[in-house]
Order: C-alpha cells, then structure tokens, then sequence
C-alpha cells in the first residue's frame, strides 16, 4: 500500500510539473507587438503578459514582476514562440513564489515601484490583477492616487494572494523594507515555464496597455 501511495504522489507531481511547461516550439499571435523597450518607466505589453502568466501559474489575486526580469526589446505582432518568449526574459529560470499581502504591503509596494519615475528603474512594477492612478509629479512615497483590486478597490487591512520572482519577495531592488519577513505559500514554476504554459492555454494574445498603471501627470515631452 505505501508503495502504491508513492507511486501515485510521484505520478501527481509529474502531472502537475508538465501542466508548467510547453514545448519550446509552441507559439501564437498578437494584434500587438509584445514590447518592453520602456519597461522601466511604464506599463508595457510584454510586462501585462509576463505578469498575467505568473497570476495565472499561482492562481493569485495579483502577480508583480519588476522591470529588472525583462531584456528591452520587442516580440513583433505576427508571431510569439515559447522560445521568444524565454529570450526575452533575463531570468527565465527564476521561481515564482505566492505569498500574502496585506492591502497595506501591498500599497507600499506600488509606491515603491513608481519612486523613481520620471527616470528608468530597474525596481519599476509590472503588474497583473491590479489598476493603479498615480501622480509621478508628486514626491516619492505618496504618488498614488487609486488602487482597484479585481473589480474592487484596494482594502488597506484586506490580505492579497500575490505572485512574484522569488527574488522580489525576498527584498531585492530595495523591497526589503517592504517585504521583510514574507513567508513563502507556495512555490510555483520558473517563469520562462509559467509563460509557455500561459502561452499553451492562450494562443490568442493581446494584452491591453494602458489600464493597469496611468500617470494622471505624465511628464512633457
């Protein structure tokens, strides 16, 4: 009987370990380009994607992904591959992790990710599950104006299932003071998998841009 109970626990892992991944080759198409030459400074196309991926991998109500796990470039319209998409990550190997957040972490997370605007930012938040209006005029610190959460606005003592790269979750680009102490829920697939798989389940991709972080005072240019 416990080698039967084994042999079942083995067969459910591999399950769920091949539902993460898709063959390299897999592809589908865009009515845009995925873009994230500015992926630094604002919402991009290949960010949502990426971020829509990683909420989707956990089953989170929101997923993060700072702007330092893309390489600035474009994947063109007509086309996305599984391949082009781990090429277009710096880190496709890295874990994603859920953890919890409370509305207030959460908050400050978002602040943080707009401190640096109006000059490129490593630290600079993608985000999925989430619409934000901020005033990048403003001092750091108190930039954003509203925070929707699903269809619901962002609940200060509420907690939040959040994906994220497991090296943001543990502080890196200056989110330790913010995420100092987080206790890791689950620990998902490497993202360049979680994006495949993403891509596998949804071959039509057009991830809209512009509704998930919008600067009410955008600088001239």
């Amino acid at each position: 009987m416990k080698r039967l109970q084994a042999g079942v626990l083995v067969i459910a892992a591999a399950l769920a370990l091949s539902a993460w991944v898709s063959p390299a080759g897999a592809g589908g198409r865009t009515d845009i380009a995925l873009d994230a030459r500015e992926v630094r400074v604002r919402e991009c196309s290949l960010g949502n994607y990426v971020a829509d991926a990683a909420r989707t991998a956990l089953q989170a109500d929101v997923a993060l992904v700072q702007a330092n796990q893309f390489r600035e470039t474009t994947i063109a319209a007509d086309a996305v591959t599984c391949d082009s998409l781990k090429a277009a990550l710096l880190y496709p190997d890295e874990r994603l992790v859920l953890v919890e957040l409370s509305g207030e972490r959460l908050l400050a997370a978002l602040e943080r990710g707009v401190s640096a605007l109006n000059r490129p930012s490593t630290g600079f938040l993608q985000v999925s599950g989430i619409a934000v209006t901020f005033r990048s005029q403003q001092p750091p610190g108190s930039r954003i104006e509203s925070v929707t959460v699903g269809r619901g606005a962002l609940v200060p003592e509420k907690t939040y299932r959040a994906a994220m790269p497991a090296s943001l979750a543990k502080g890196a680009l200056g989110y330790f003071r913010i995420f100092n102490g987080l206790e890791t829920k689950q620990t998902g697939p490497q993202i360049g998998d979680a994006v495949c798989s993403y891509l596998g389940s949804m071959p039509e991709v057009a991830p809209p841009v512009g509704q998930r972080l919008r600067d009410l005072t955008p600088p001239a240019k």
